[in-house]
């Protein structure tokens, strides 16, 4: 008897613990249901598992002419509006989602266990490429004038412009990347606290990425000061000052780096599915009770 009734007690308990929820945030010139197929692969994995794609504005449109505090302050909004998040939940940002929800973490102070970044923009980006997802006139623009505060008030791509010719300019007229990457004198110490208390840090990029330049953002690895040559992790500003806690979360064992071998936009599609699987999922694989 006594023995019946622990077992019932433990399937008790067990049925009454569900997955953390997962919050998914999608790329520039893309819609929410562009991550769908990621959010299905999930949705099977963790039967009963709650995923929202998040959908700021209108969409594809908004995604690249409401500037990146605008859509972190709504991505924001629709978190906290939503009663299956206030308990925690785990977070993933694909290309320009990546500081999004990181920004997120750093500004609101989100209940995040595992924040997963796939081919992100963590150093910015500095090149073409990423910007022929833009109509012509918006390219234009940026290669032009990146740091004139109406194209930083207009187009989000400006907002994480990191030209390694005009670093100090890059630091004082972007609008974005350098607060949430605390580049600017003192450091914002919530910025960083906030994420110091995940749970772990994953950043994947892509080692044929024609679209993010460089690629090597994905894993907080930009251009050096006036070059192209890559910095080195354990080199680089972010690492050694430990601005947001990067040194700090690699030092707890909480920082996680994986490279992938497809196109950027088949990051969270088929073509890409088996890394996922192996690579990502498990950091879903985790409960609430």
């Amino acid at each position: 008897m006594i023995c019946l009734i622990f077992v019932l007690l433990i399937s008790t308990v067990v049925s009454s613990s569900i997955y953390r929820p997962v919050v998914l945030m999608h790329g520039i010139s893309s819609t929410a249901a562009g991550m769908e197929e990621l959010a299905g692969w999930i949705r099977t994995s963790f039967p009963g598992i709650y995923v929202i794609s998040v959908e700021i504005g209108n969409g594809k449109e908004d995604s690249f002419l409401l500037p990146i505090d605008k859509q972190v302050e709504q991505f924001c909004e629709i978190v906290y509006s939503d009663t299956h998040l206030r308990q925690g939940f785990n977070i993933v940002g694909y290309s320009q989602g990546s500081i999004i929800v990181r920004g997120a973490i750093e500004r609101c102070s989100l209940p995040v266990y595992n924040l997963i970044t796939l081919s992100g923009i963590h150093q910015g980006i500095f090149g073409i490429p990423y910007l022929l997802q833009l109509p012509e006139e918006f390219r234009e623009l940026i290669t032009k004038y990146a740091y004139e505060n109406p194209v930083q008030n207009a187009i989000s791509a400006a907002n994480y412009w990191r030209d390694p010719n005009q670093l100090n300019r890059y630091i004082s007229d972007c609008h974005f990347l350098p607060d949430i990457n605390n580049e600017r004198g003192i450091p914002n110490q919530i910025y960083r606290q906030n994420m110091i208390k995940l749970n772990a840090f994953v950043m994947t990029y892509s080692d044929i990425d024609q679209v993010v330049t460089p690629k090597e953002s994905g894993l907080f690895m930009g251009y050096q000061p006036n070059s192209f040559n890559i910095e080195t992790w354990n080199n680089s500003r972010q690492f050694k000052e430990d601005l947001i806690g990067l040194r700090t979360l690699w030092e707890q064992g909480k920082l996680f780096t994986f490279t992938s071998h497809v196109r950027h936009q088949d990051v969270t599609h088929a073509p890409n599915k088996d890394f996922i699987m192996k690579n990502i999922l498990p950091f879903f694989n985790n409960t609430l009770s």
